[in-house]
């Protein structure tokens, strides 16, 4: 008959300091990313906002003092403003805005803040021909300067312009394409988008034909012809398949007006240029004047870094080599470091867990309980000893009958 008796025994634990120690080391990996973002962020609007104050800052000139503090307008605030859908074309990426004051008159002085020079240039030239008597406006960079006040202070628009004077980049090309002769001073636009376009009156019905996806550009300007005033449009299309394909748009409405209309106008094309011409009145010498326009292509390439181009198009530049050896070298610092810790961690972790072990059967031993198996599961014991072995025998335990 064989006995069953239960074991009250307790197993050793087993610790986990490993694990206590991995998670430690995770928890604070998290903390020190998400404080290295949150210092990146920090650095980042306190430089935006030191850059503000020295593009604007307390005093300009000797007699200018600010009498309010800067404001800058992020894309959620000047989206409000009148004409932001032209703003929006032009690249604006802030509108900083401060007041001065010389004790008798006050200036308003704004800055559009634009992502390249091409847009600072073309929202100055949208603009110049359309200002109030006591508005002044001026580009230099990637900023479009404006100042409102009767009769602006030169000595504000020299120190505006010094202050700024570090941002430089290329002024558009198309816009050098249009003839001299004639040509009605300070009338050239640079236009890059269909809602700049509807508000010049010649060309505005061609708003809805021109795709300006792909970086297609426009330049405009008015003319002295015949006593009257003739206008010149020429766009700047990626390929000559493009231009074609505006060409046979332009045309269809052009064939569409009466015939009267169809003798003001002249629809064009050469090379990547779509060229139109409204309000003829001579048209020899229109067309005598629209011949000078040839096709000059251009590659220049916004932005002030040298990663503003394509790699595949970029020069040798040994501060671009020297910047990305920096940039690896940190990368493999870091990577370095972060296996140290790693390993450091494991190696304490081995440590910290076999002293607990050791101490632990230290103790057991100390205690004379160290032959005892133990389990604090409450482990059920089958002892079938006395049932399968006869009394007295020793050596060999034998499960089964015995064979005489």
């Amino acid at each position: 008959m064989h006995k069953l008796h239960r074991s009250m025994a307790v197993f050793n634990q087993p610790s986990l300091p490993f694990q206590n120690l991995l998670s430690i080391f995770m928890l604070l990996a998290m903390a020190i990313t998400a404080f290295g973002q949150e210092t990146e962020r920090t650095a980042e609007i306190t430089q935006t906002a030191m850059k503000t104050r020295e593009m604007l800052p307390s005093r300009l000139g000797s007699n200018w003092q600010a009498v309010t503090p800067v404001r800058t307008l992020g894309k959620d605030e000047w989206t409000i403003l009148p004409n932001a859908d032209i703003h929006a074309e032009y690249g604006l990426k802030n509108l900083i805005t401060r007041q001065y004051s010389d004790g008798q008159a006050r200036h308003t002085v704004e800055i559009f803040e634009m992502n390249y020079t091409s847009g600072a240039y073309g929202l100055f030239s949208f603009n110049r021909n359309a200002l109030p008597a006591n508005r002044k406006e001026f580009f230099v960079g990637r900023f479009m300067v404006s100042i409102a006040g009767d009769q602006p202070d030169p000595a504000v628009i020299s120190e505006l312009e010094r202050l700024l004077s570090n941002e430089s980049g290329p002024v558009p090309f198309l816009q050098t394409q249009l003839p001299n002769r004639n040509k009605i001073d300070r009338t050239e636009k640079y236009l890059i988008g269909p809602a700049a376009l509807a508000l010049i009156e010649p060309f505005s019905h061609l708003k809805e034909i021109i795709d300006f996806s792909g970086g297609v550009q426009i330049a405009t300007a008015a003319y002295n012809h015949a006593g009257g005033q003739m206008n010149i449009m020429i766009v700047e299309y990626n390929t000559p398949q493009s231009a074609s394909d505006g060409l046979a748009r332009a045309q269809g409405i052009y064939e569409s007006r009466p015939s009267y209309e169809k003798q003001s106008r002249i629809v064009k094309r050469t090379g990547n240029y779509l060229i139109e011409v409204s309000g003829i009145r001579n048209r020899p010498e229109a067309e005598e004047l629209i011949g000078q326009i040839k096709y000059s292509p251009r590659v220049t390439w916004e932005g002030s870094k040298m990663s503003d181009i394509p790699w595949q198009f970029r020069p040798w530049d040994p501060a671009a080599f020297e910047e990305a050896s920096e940039t690896a070298v940190m990368l493999i610092r870091t990577f370095y470091w972060i296996g140290i810790l790693i390993v450091s961690s494991i190696l304490m972790g081995v440590i910290t867990g076999g002293s607990f072990f050791y101490w632990r059967r230290y103790r057991r031993r100390k205690l004379g309980l160290d032959d005892i198996f133990s389990d604090p599961g409450d482990t059920v014991r089958l002892n079938l000893d006395d049932y399968l072995i006869e009394q007295g025998e020793q050596g060999i335990k034998q499960i089964g009958p015995r064979n005489e």
